[in-house]
């Protein structure tokens, strides 16, 4: 036993670099033969990255198709109301200009455009490009097909986890 501890502080986000300096410290120890740890995970990155842009990029690729041959005669209104989870609070679905809206009544700017995309699957398209946390608006519907609910998830595998989609059960309430 090395009886060793490794203890790494540091103030960013991203965990490429704490990864880097805590297995390059753990490297030297084992005896490991050197490896330029910032370029793997810099790479691995990299790849991560490209993988979510691709992803998320050929929904809106979908989505425009969508548009452009109108195909999706999707009726909106049935979509509107108010939505309720007992953790979020309320959110609201509205039309604005002909187009299904998402506004958060605790944030306001929890605000964006949701996008038919598949049968009961929508996107929603944050006003706030900052968040890089669009998402999956499932509609849950009842026998009828008119929506009891909403689940959502993001649409790239990079969207930061304290968004917690998968938490979140909207009910409709009105």
């Amino acid at each position: 036993e090395l009886q060793l501890g490794i203890i790494v502080f540091t103030n960013q986000q991203a965990g490429a670099a704490f990864n880097a300096v805590t297995s390059t410290i753990k490297d030297s120890y084992l005896g490991i033969p050197p490896i330029d740890r910032v370029k793997q995970i810099s790479d691995i990155v990299k790849a991560d990255q490209a993988e979510a842009a691709r992803i998320t990029s050929d929904i809106w690729t979908a989505i425009a198709a969508q548009e452009k041959k109108n195909k999706q005669k999707v009726d909106l209104k049935q979509y509107t109301g108010t939505y309720h989870d007992e953790w979020f609070g309320d959110v609201i679905l509205s039309l604005k200009d002909g187009k299904l809206w998402f506004d958060a009544k605790r944030s306001p700017r929890l605000t964006g455009q949701v996008f038919p995309y598949q049968e009961q699957t929508f996107i929603l398209k944050w006003q706030d490009r900052s968040f890089d946390a669009d998402a999956f608006v499932t509609f849950i519907p009842d026998s009828k097909g008119a929506p009891l609910g909403i689940k959502m998830k993001p649409i790239s595998p990079l969207t930061d986890f304290s968004y917690d989609f998968q938490d979140l059960d909207f009910k409709k309430v009105k």
